[in-house]
């Protein structure tokens, strides 16, 4: 039996209240959730941020592309307690329109490896991770984009597109 510590607790239930918000979106709209789980994400983001800002000062800057909205996600994140180190995140900006994003160590991994052994493709996935990333650029850059999931790799860890809409 392994142990469950209080940091794997929170994991484990963000991991069951995320595919519980999937499952349900997915009773509602069928096989595609996404555009249901992508709204839920930018409220949660937004409801986050808000927090950080208004209850403990943090400075929640404008952006001016989608690369550097991300990059102050990654910074926010890292400081708020909800990231555990910038290093975990790869950037690779295709051009100003489109950034890839390789999460290396992303706690909701066994989400998206459940949906994929369900038989649903990286293209159906709704991504928590890659989803709030892209509510983030909507919401400190002031561009609407999309994102999918490219992949799931085998270490913990995934691949993920955003791009302006």
């Amino acid at each position: 039996m392994k142990t469950l510590n209080k940091e794997s607790s929170g994991w484990l239930l963000a991991r069951v209240w995320l595919t519980a918000l999937e499952e349900t979106a997915r009773d509602f709209h069928g096989t595609y959730p996404k555009p249901f789980c992508a709204r839920a994400y930018e409220h949660a983001t937004s409801a986050w941020l808000r927090i950080l800002q208004d209850e403990y000062g943090f400075e929640v800057t404008k952006s001016r592309s989608i690369k550097e909205a991300i990059e102050k996600y990654i910074d926010i994140g890292v400081r708020g307690g909800l990231f555990k180190d910038p290093s975990s995140f790869q950037l690779q900006e295709v051009n100003p329109n489109k950034v890839i994003i390789s999460i290396l160590d992303c706690p909701y991994y066994e989400s998206c490896k459940d949906a994929l052994n369900e038989g649903f493709a990286h293209r159906d996935l709704t991504c928590a991770r890659v989803g709030c990333f892209a509510a983030a650029v909507k919401i400190l850059a002031d561009i609407p984009c999309t994102y999918e999931v490219e992949d799931v790799g085998d270490e913990e860890g995934c691949r993920g597109v955003i791009e302006r809409a």
